[in-house]
Protein backbone atom coordinates (compact mmCIF):
# COMPACT_ATOMS: atom_id res chain seq x y z
CA UNK A 1 0.00 0.00 0.00
CA UNK A 2 1.31 3.63 -0.80
CA UNK A 3 0.83 6.03 2.26
CA UNK A 4 3.91 8.48 1.32
CA UNK A 5 4.83 9.78 -2.45
CA UNK A 6 7.85 11.72 -2.75
CA UNK A 7 8.14 13.69 -5.73
CA UNK A 8 11.33 15.59 -7.31
CA UNK A 9 10.12 19.01 -8.08
CA UNK A 10 11.79 20.99 -10.87
CA UNK A 11 10.88 24.52 -12.18
CA UNK A 12 10.11 23.84 -15.65
CA UNK A 13 7.40 23.42 -18.17
CA UNK A 14 8.14 19.75 -18.89
CA UNK A 15 8.39 19.00 -14.85
CA UNK A 16 4.57 20.38 -14.64
CA UNK A 17 3.30 16.98 -15.58
CA UNK A 18 5.17 15.27 -13.09
CA UNK A 19 3.75 17.68 -10.34
CA UNK A 20 -0.24 16.89 -11.86
CA UNK A 21 0.64 13.13 -12.50
CA UNK A 22 1.96 13.12 -8.73
CA UNK A 23 -1.06 14.64 -7.46
CA UNK A 24 -3.30 12.41 -9.18
CA UNK A 25 -1.67 9.37 -7.59
CA UNK A 26 -1.86 10.81 -4.60
CA UNK A 27 -5.34 11.57 -4.49
CA UNK A 28 -6.21 8.22 -6.15
CA UNK A 29 -4.63 6.24 -3.64
CA UNK A 30 -4.94 8.30 -0.43
CA UNK A 31 -1.34 8.87 -0.07
CA UNK A 32 0.51 12.28 1.87
CA UNK A 33 2.68 14.03 -1.08
CA UNK A 34 6.37 15.25 -0.16
CA UNK A 35 7.34 17.77 -2.67
CA UNK A 36 11.21 17.83 -2.69
CA UNK A 37 13.48 20.70 -5.02
CA UNK A 38 17.52 20.11 -4.29
CA UNK A 39 18.99 22.77 -5.14
CA UNK A 40 22.10 22.12 -7.23
CA UNK A 41 24.33 23.26 -9.62
CA UNK A 42 23.44 21.15 -12.18
CA UNK A 43 20.07 23.15 -13.16
CA UNK A 44 20.28 25.22 -15.44
CA UNK A 45 19.50 28.64 -13.69
CA UNK A 46 21.80 28.15 -10.93
CA UNK A 47 23.62 31.11 -10.00
CA UNK A 48 27.26 31.31 -11.09
CA UNK A 49 30.06 33.12 -10.13
CA UNK A 50 31.04 35.84 -12.71
CA UNK A 51 34.86 36.13 -13.71
CA UNK A 52 36.37 37.91 -16.52
CA UNK A 53 38.81 35.42 -17.47
CA UNK A 54 39.74 31.51 -17.35
CA UNK A 55 42.19 32.11 -15.17
CA UNK A 56 42.13 31.29 -11.58
CA UNK A 57 39.28 32.52 -10.24
CA UNK A 58 39.87 35.35 -7.73
CA UNK A 59 37.42 37.56 -7.03
CA UNK A 60 36.52 40.45 -4.64
CA UNK A 61 34.08 40.93 -1.76
CA UNK A 62 31.39 42.77 -3.72
CA UNK A 63 31.38 39.86 -6.68
CA UNK A 64 31.23 37.44 -3.95
CA UNK A 65 28.00 39.92 -2.04
CA UNK A 66 26.19 39.85 -6.16
CA UNK A 67 26.88 36.03 -6.11
CA UNK A 68 25.24 35.50 -2.03
CA UNK A 69 22.58 37.91 -3.59
CA UNK A 70 21.43 35.93 -6.30
CA UNK A 71 21.78 32.47 -4.54
CA UNK A 72 19.76 33.70 -1.91
CA UNK A 73 16.51 35.06 -4.09
CA UNK A 74 17.19 31.20 -5.84
CA UNK A 75 16.73 29.84 -2.76
CA UNK A 76 13.48 31.92 -1.92
CA UNK A 77 12.36 31.80 -5.61
CA UNK A 78 12.56 27.55 -4.87
CA UNK A 79 10.54 28.25 -1.80
CA UNK A 80 7.98 30.43 -3.60
CA UNK A 81 7.47 27.50 -6.12
CA UNK A 82 7.15 24.73 -3.95
CA UNK A 83 4.32 27.02 -1.49
CA UNK A 84 2.40 27.61 -4.50
CA UNK A 85 2.94 23.49 -5.85
CA UNK A 86 1.65 22.36 -2.22
CA UNK A 87 -1.66 24.54 -2.29
CA UNK A 88 -2.52 23.64 -5.18
CA UNK A 89 -2.18 20.18 -4.34
CA UNK A 90 -4.05 20.64 -0.82
CA UNK A 91 -6.71 22.27 -2.76
CA UNK A 92 -6.75 19.33 -5.21
CA UNK A 93 -7.53 17.22 -1.41
CA UNK A 94 -3.94 15.75 -1.09
CA UNK A 95 -2.23 16.52 2.42
CA UNK A 96 1.18 18.10 1.03
CA UNK A 97 4.63 19.33 2.59
CA UNK A 98 7.52 20.49 1.11
CA UNK A 99 11.22 20.85 1.51
CA UNK A 100 14.28 22.33 -0.11
CA UNK A 101 17.50 20.76 0.54
CA UNK A 102 20.58 21.63 -1.61
CA UNK A 103 23.26 18.64 -3.12
CA UNK A 104 23.46 16.15 -5.37
CA UNK A 105 20.14 15.61 -6.60
CA UNK A 106 20.02 11.59 -6.61
CA UNK A 107 21.51 11.45 -3.42
CA UNK A 108 19.54 13.73 -1.60
CA UNK A 109 16.30 12.35 -3.19
CA UNK A 110 17.55 8.37 -2.16
CA UNK A 111 18.34 9.96 1.54
CA UNK A 112 15.05 11.94 2.41
CA UNK A 113 13.10 9.05 1.05
CA UNK A 114 14.46 6.35 3.79
CA UNK A 115 14.08 9.21 6.36
CA UNK A 116 11.09 10.01 5.25
CA UNK A 117 10.12 6.69 5.26
CA UNK A 118 8.45 6.92 1.10
CA UNK A 119 6.70 3.95 0.02
CA UNK A 120 7.16 5.54 -4.05
CA UNK A 121 9.40 7.78 -5.49
CA UNK A 122 8.30 9.87 -8.77
CA UNK A 123 11.09 11.50 -10.82
CA UNK A 124 10.92 13.06 -14.23
CA UNK A 125 13.29 12.17 -16.79
CA UNK A 126 15.16 14.72 -18.58
CA UNK A 127 15.55 12.77 -21.92
CA UNK A 128 19.39 13.06 -21.61
CA UNK A 129 21.27 10.49 -23.84
CA UNK A 130 24.49 9.52 -24.96
CA UNK A 131 27.43 11.52 -23.95
CA UNK A 132 25.22 14.09 -22.06
CA UNK A 133 24.10 11.68 -19.86
CA UNK A 134 27.50 9.85 -19.76
CA UNK A 135 29.03 13.28 -18.19
CA UNK A 136 25.70 14.93 -16.67
CA UNK A 137 24.60 11.31 -15.20
CA UNK A 138 20.69 10.44 -14.89
CA UNK A 139 19.52 11.60 -11.80
CA UNK A 140 16.08 9.37 -12.20
CA UNK A 141 18.80 6.24 -13.12
CA UNK A 142 20.53 7.18 -9.89
CA UNK A 143 17.43 7.23 -8.02
CA UNK A 144 16.25 3.93 -9.65
CA UNK A 145 19.89 1.84 -8.89
CA UNK A 146 19.64 3.41 -5.43
CA UNK A 147 16.09 4.41 -3.37
CA UNK A 148 14.91 2.33 -0.63
CA UNK A 149 11.39 2.17 -2.03
CA UNK A 150 9.46 1.82 -5.49
CA UNK A 151 10.27 4.50 -8.54
CA UNK A 152 7.86 5.90 -10.77
CA UNK A 153 9.89 7.45 -13.60
CA UNK A 154 7.35 9.79 -15.82
CA UNK A 155 8.50 10.87 -19.05
CA UNK A 156 4.83 12.18 -19.94
CA UNK A 157 1.59 13.39 -17.47
CA UNK A 158 -0.15 10.21 -16.42
CA UNK A 159 -3.43 10.49 -18.68
CA UNK A 160 -6.96 9.46 -17.57
CA UNK A 161 -9.64 9.16 -20.42
CA UNK A 162 -9.95 12.98 -20.87
CA UNK A 163 -6.58 12.97 -22.34
CA UNK A 164 -5.58 15.72 -19.62
CA UNK A 165 -4.81 15.99 -15.74
CA UNK A 166 -6.14 19.16 -15.00
CA UNK A 167 -5.83 19.41 -11.30
CA UNK A 168 -7.42 22.86 -10.56
CA UNK A 169 -11.09 21.99 -12.47
CA UNK A 170 -11.13 18.59 -11.27
CA UNK A 171 -14.85 17.01 -11.26
CA UNK A 172 -15.29 13.00 -10.78
CA UNK A 173 -17.80 11.73 -12.79
CA UNK A 174 -18.31 7.87 -12.53
CA UNK A 175 -16.68 7.18 -15.54
CA UNK A 176 -13.70 8.72 -14.48
CA UNK A 177 -13.35 7.48 -11.38
CA UNK A 178 -13.68 4.14 -12.14
CA UNK A 179 -11.17 5.01 -15.34
CA UNK A 180 -8.74 6.14 -12.18
CA UNK A 181 -9.17 3.45 -10.15
CA UNK A 182 -8.14 1.22 -12.93
CA UNK A 183 -5.48 3.47 -14.25
CA UNK A 184 -4.08 4.00 -10.20
CA UNK A 185 -4.23 0.00 -9.54
CA UNK A 186 -2.22 -0.57 -12.95
CA UNK A 187 0.56 1.92 -12.08
CA UNK A 188 0.74 0.46 -8.30
CA UNK A 189 1.28 -2.94 -9.93
CA UNK A 190 4.40 -1.73 -12.52
CA UNK A 191 5.50 1.05 -10.10
CA UNK A 192 8.71 -1.39 -9.47
CA UNK A 193 11.55 -0.49 -11.98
Amino acid sequence: MINKILVAVEFSPNNKSVFDSAVYLAKETGANLMLLHVISAQEEDYPMVSTTDYYPVMFDASDYKTYQKKLTEYQQKGLDGLKKLQETAEAAGVDTEYTQLTGNPGQTICELADTWEADLIIVGSRGLKGLKEMFLGSVSNYVTHHAPCSVLILRTAIERQSNSVSIASEEKSATNNHTGEHLSKSLLKEETI
